[in-house]
C-alpha cells in the first residue's frame, strides 16, 4: 500500500484551488470585457451618426454666415465656425477633433481649434476622397487617411477618419465645404475613458476593492489603435489576434495572455466605419 505523505496532500489541494481560482479569473475577466463591448458597440454607433446627421445641417448653417468680410476675417470666421457647430445638437456633443471650412479649391480657410494646425493648407492633399463634396450635387463625403498634423500621439501610428458636407451658395451651388473627423486613437480614449468609468462605478456597487483593468481598441485594417501612452504590446497582441477574421462571422470573445498577465477580449465589427473596422475591449480581473 502506498502512503501519501500528507504534505503532498495539502500541496496537492493547495494546487487544485489555486487552478480553480485562476479559472474563474479568467472567466470574469472574459465576461467584464464582453460586458464592456456590448455597452460601448452601440455608443461608437451614435458617434458616428452624430456626425452623419449633424454635419450637413451645420454645413447648411454656415453657409449664410460666410460674407465677403467674414472671409476676410480670421477671427470672424472661426467664430462663424463655431457658431455654426454649437448650433446643431450632434455637432455640439460630437466627438470629432476638429471642425475646419475649406474653400472650393479644398484650402481650409480657418478650423474652429487654436492653434489651427490646417489652416492654409489644402485638406484634398490628405483626404482627396473629400472632394466629392465639392461637386456638383455632390453631399457627404468621408475617408480614412493618414494626416500626421491631426495625430492625437506624438509617436505611434494613427489614423484619421475625416468628413466633409458642402457648404453652398445662394443659388445651391458648392462654394466650400465644411470638414470635421477624429483620429482613431482620439477615439479609443474617448471609449476607454468611459470604460474605466463604468467598471469603476460597477465595482464599487458590488463591493469590489479594485475594477479589472480595463483597455480600449478600435481596429482598422491590420492595426490596432489604442489611446496615448497605452502599452504598445497590447496593440500588437490585438494585432496578432486577427480580429477581422475572427469577427466575420459574428461577435468575438476569448483570452489573450500578454506579458505573462490573463485577459479577456472581445469584438465584434463595426459596420459604421467599414467592412474592416472592429471595436476591441480587453479585461484582466484582480
Amino acid at each position: 500500500m502506498v502512503r501519501v505523505r500528507p504534505s503532498a496532500l495539502a500541496l496537492a489541494a493547495s494546487l487544485l484551488v489555486t487552478l480553480a481560482a485562476c479559472d474563474d479569473n479568467r472567466k470574469a475577466s472574459e465576461q467584464a470585457a464582453v460586458d464592456e463591448l456590448g455597452r460601448l458597440a452601440p455608443v461608437l454607433k451614435e458617434d458616428v451618426a452624430q456626425v452623419r446627421r449633424g454635419l450637413p445641417e451645420g454645413a447648411a448653417k454656415l453657409g449664410p454666415m460666410l460674407d465677403k468680410d467674414t472671409l476676410a476675417d480670421n477671427a470672424a470666421l472661426r467664430k462663424a465656425i463655431g457658431r455654426a457647430r454649437a448650433s446643431v445638437k450632434d455637432l455640439e456633443v460630437a466627438k470629432s477633433t476638429f471642425f475646419s471650412y475649406a474653400d472650393g479649391d479644398g484650402k481650409v480657410l480657418r478650423s474652429e481649434a487654436d492653434p489651427d494646425v490646417l489652416g492654409d493648407k489644402s485638406i484634398l492633399a490628405s483626404f482627396p476622397g473629400l472632394k466629392k463634396a465639392l461637386e456638383p450635387g455632390g453631399g457627404l463625403a468621408e475617408v480614412y487617411a493618414d494626416q500626421k498634423d491631426l495625430h492625437m500621439a506624438k509617436t505611434g501610428p494613427d489614423l484619421i477618419w475625416a468628413v466633409a458636407a458642402p457648404v453652398k451658395d445662394d443659388k445651391g451651388a458648392p462654394k466650400g465645404m465644411f470638414v470635421t473627423g477624429w483620429s482613431l486613437r482620439a477615439l479609443a480614449y474617448h471609449l476607454e475613458t468611459s470604460a474605466k468609468m463604468a467598471v469603476t462605478e460597477t465595482s464599487e456597487k458590488a463591493g469590489k476593492k479594485h475594477p479589472p483593468l480595463v483597455y480600449v481598441y478600435v481596429v482598422k485594417g491590420k492595426t490596432a489603435y489604442g489611446p496615448p501612452g497605452m502599452p504598445e504590446v497590447n496593440a500588437k497582441a490585438m494585432e496578432d489576434l486577427d480580429l477581422i477574421g475572427k469577427t466575420a462571422g459574428g461577435a468575438y470573445r476569448g483570452i489573450v495572455e500578454i506579458t505573462g498577465r490573463a485577459f479577456g477580449v472581445a469584438s465584434s465589427r463595426v459596420p459604421e466605419m467599414g467592412d474592416d473596422a472592429v471595436l476591441a475591449v480587453i479585461a484582466s480581473e484582480f
